[in-house]
């Protein structure tokens, strides 16, 4: 993916000349590609940090890949998450939707058929293990916060999710 959240213009074209590599690589093995990407930091003050990194790994998708891909971590925004699913990718969310909210509007939206979950383990530990070591099994923390958001019953949104998986891995 593109991870510009602190890098230089030398940094940017390095990340995206790997990343047409990968996903050739992916398109070759005809593997799901599961795509790291980050915008830049606000905070950062470089010419340029209002630019998406999401919009950037998308047009290289969009003209590249002949595979699946899964925006792992999604921490962009709604316009930017409707663009990915339009474009036929998909998101997943950690445990940082447990105690942050402005990702609740891009869970609301998403259709539960087009998310996962994850941990990025060992950070980002769900409520209530926030600043101890996170886990796999804390990714039910993940799945029933979604389960809340969407106002959906918990069973039915871990039986999707688990699906989700299963079928983008190819492992159902």
């Amino acid at each position: 993916g593109l991870d510009y959240y602190r890098c230089t213009p030398e940094t940017e074209k390095k990340q995206r000349e790997a990343f047409s590599k990968q996903i050739a690589l992916a398109n070759e093995a005809k593997k799901p590609l599961m795509l790291h990407v980050r915008n830049p930091s606000t905070s950062s003050g470089q010419a340029g940090s209002n630019k998406s990194a999401y919009r950037e790994a998308l047009q290289i998708l969009k003209s590249e890949a002949k595979v699946s891909g899964d925006f792992h971590f999604f921490a962009g925004t709604w316009e930017e998450a409707k663009e990915i699913l339009d474009a036929g990718f998909n998101l997943s969310f950690t445990g940082v939707i447990t105690f942050a909210r402005q990702y609740d509007e891009v869970i609301k939206n998403t259709p539960l058929d087009r998310m996962m979950t994850e941990t990025d383990c060992p950070y980002v530990s769900p409520e209530p293990f926030r600043g101890k070591r996170n886990e796999p099994m804390h990714v039910r923390e993940v799945v029933k916060k979604i389960a809340e958001i969407k106002g959906e019953d918990y069973e039915k949104t871990k039986s999707q999710l688990l699906q989700n998986a299963l079928g983008f891995f190819k492992l159902d």
